[in-house]
Parts: C-alpha cells; sequence; structure tokens
C-alpha cells in the first residue's frame, strides 16, 4: 500500500534517483542535490511557519511504498509564484489583421509573453517510479496535495494552476523550443530547462523576445506542439481534468506544454471531502477504495485504502489505522476514489 508525507531530510538520496529518472521537462524539480536540498528545507520552514495568508512558502511531498518503506513518487505546492523574479508564460490570443480596401480580414494567433500567474498557487513537480505509475498511487499522490489545501485555505490562493510537461524527447529535443527559444538563448533545451530550475530566472526576461510571436510563422513541427502534453504526463493530466481544470489558453515558454487552472471552490477534491471520526474493522476488501488524510501540516498523512461512509465517520481497516498513525475516533478526512 501506499502512504504520502512531508518530506525530510534523510529523503534526499530517493529525490535524486527520482529527479534523475524524471529526465529532461520538470524544470521544478531538478536533478540537482543542493536544490533538492532546498526544497525539504523550504518543507520544513513552511511547515513551521504561521501563515495569515499565502506567501513563499512551498510543501513537497514524498509518496512511501510501504510494503518496502521505499520513497516512490514525490509532488509539490507552491502558495505563490513569482515573488522574487515573474513567472512567465505564453499567453496564446489572437491579432486582427484587417483592410477594408482589400476586404481582408484575418486573426492570426500569436503568443504573447506574459507573466499573469504572479502571486498565484500551483501544484508541481509530480514524478512517480515508473513501476508504480498505476491508478492508486498517481491518483493518491495528486489528490493527497489537494486535500492538504483543503485543510488549510488560508495559505493557499483561491486559484490554483499547474504546468504540464510539454513535448520533448528523451535525448533533449524539443521542437518548439528548437524553432523558438534557441535562436534567442543559443543553448539547447535541456541546458535551458535546467538552468531554470537551478538558477535566477531572471536570464529568461534578459533573453526572451518582447514582442507578440505571431503562431503561422513557427515551423508545422513546432505548432503542432503547442498545449500538447507530453506522452509520460498524460495519466497526471487526465487526474487533473477530472478534478475539474482546464486550459486558458496558457503555455510554457520552453516546450509549449499547456498549464490548466481552476478556482479551488471548483477543484472535485476540495469541495466533496468529508470530515468525521475513524472507526475500524478487519477486512473491508470488498469496499471501495477512498482517498483519507489527517494530521495537521508536517504530521500530515495520506492513503488510499477499502473504506465505507457510516454516517458518523469514516470505517477503515486496522491496517489503514496503523498506516495513517491514528486512534480509534480520531478526525479524518476522506474522498472516494
Amino acid at each position: 500500500m501506499y502512504l504520502v508525507r512531508p518530506v525530510d531530510f534523510s529523503d534526499l538520496p530517493a529525490l535524486e534517483r527520482l529527479a534523475q529518472q524524471a529526465g529532461i521537462g520538470f524544470t521544478n524539480f531538478p536533478a540537482n542535490r543542493d536544490r533538492l536540498n532546498d526544497r525539504i528545507a523550504s518543507t520544513k520552514r513552511s511547515m513551521q511557519s504561521t501563515v495569515n495568508q499565502p506567501g513563499e512558502e512551498s510543501y513537497t511531498f514524498a509518496l512511501i511504498d510501504t510494503s518496502r518503506n521505499e520513497i516512490v513518487g514525490v509532488c509539490g505546492l507552491e502558495a505563490t509564484v513569482g515573488a522574487d523574479t515573474p513567472f512567465y508564460s505564453y499567453r496564446i490570443d489572437e491579432v486582427v489583421h484587417a483592410s477594408p480596401q482589400m476586404q481582408i480580414h484575418n486573426r492570426i494567433s500569436a503568443l504573447f509573453l506574459c507573466h499573469d500567474y504572479n502571486g498565484i498557487s500551483r501544484m508541481m513537480a509530480l514524478v512517480v517510479d515508473r513501476a508504480h505509475q498505476n491508478h492508486v498511487a498517481m491518483s493518491l499522490l495528486s489528490r493527497a496535495r489537494l486535500l492538504f489545501i483543503s485543510r488549510h485555505k488560508e495559505r493557499f490562493t483561491k486559484r490554483l494552476f499547474v504546468e504540464l510537461r510539454g513535448e520533448s524527447d528523451r535525448h533533449g529535443f524539443s521542437p518548439f523550443w528548437d524553432s523558438l527559444g534557441k535562436h534567442f538563448f543559443s543553448m539547447d533545451f535541456q541546458k535551458a530547462d535546467y538552468l531554470s530550475g537551478v538558477s535566477n530566472k531572471n536570464f529568461i526576461a534578459d533573453l526572451m523576445p518582447r514582442y507578440p510571436i505571431y503562431v503561422p510563422t513557427l515551423p508545422k513541427e513546432a505548432q503542432d506542439v503547442i498545449g500538447v502534453v507530453h506522452e509520460d504526463s498524460d495519466k497526471s493530466a487526465e487526474i487533473l481534468l477530472e478534478e475539474g481544470f482546464q486550459f486558458r489558453n496558457y503555455v510554457d515558454i520552453f516546450d509549449a506544454g499547456p498549464t490548466v487552472e481552476s478556482r479551488l471552490q471548483d477543484i472535485h477534491t476540495i469541495a466533496n471531502s468529508k470530515v468525521g471520526n475513524a472507526s475500524t474493522k478487519d477486512d473491508l476488501s470488498s469496499y471501495p477504495m477512498h482517498l483519507i488524510a489527517t494530521g495537521d501540516l508536517d504530521n500530515f498523512r495520506a492513503t488510499a485504502a477499502p473504506a465505507y461512509d457510516n454516517h458518523d465517520g469514516l470505517t477503515i481497516e486496522i491496517a489503514t489505522q496503523q498506516r495513517l498513525q491514528i486512534l480509534e475516533g480520531e478526525e479524518i478526512q476522506w474522498i472516494a476514489l
């Protein structure tokens, strides 16, 4: 079975392994020991801080295979983006070119460099070991963050967004970057992606074109991948769409992967999860799976297990109770998987 909890410094080797496995395109989870250590430290600070409104806090969670006590996944949240340097995206919009004399009226799609997501909360860096990319593990890891947000709404903004990985191959070739970005950055996609994850992002503003990019002027290979999700991120995208996230015509400036967003009140897990007390029984294997969370901040725990709603709370197995380290009658939060 699986358990989600906040990361600790002892998790660093496992996070390094997952970052190496994730490969290119995960800008916010770079294969860099110092940056991963910083992410753990930031989680520790954020969990211990008193928050009245969202700021620079970030939270990283590990997915544990409890049968082997092994970390097999990682995901994260940022309370806001763009505090130090603007958070850049391309907004897809239309430009009208018309000539009444010629009776020509053209609407042309264009990419506008913007930082419209500055100050908004985001979900980031969902990485799962390939051997554990099943429905239960992926759903638990992705949605556990939403249960955490539900328990601590004051720590996040009323909107939430996610950047999905765009098209690139295992050698680091991105059709979009090759057609656009590399001409301004003078480096390949892999290096630009890595630098964006480990260095100050001011270089993006210094080098990116400031004028609209007319989509029809790009090679067809680049046009075809704008807003397209990398095949390795299809499962993550499906979970988010099921939760109510929608594409609002924003894409990543490096690989043109789509950005999806939602208001917290419209997200399925946040809007429909329940809170009550835990009771236990021996064997519930015939009952449906539920996502179950407990704990406050640094002792937050979430798991997926068979259970049933008993109208006064949730009945779970004794093994689930032990995994969550809770007592009979303790308050929990849940939603059917």
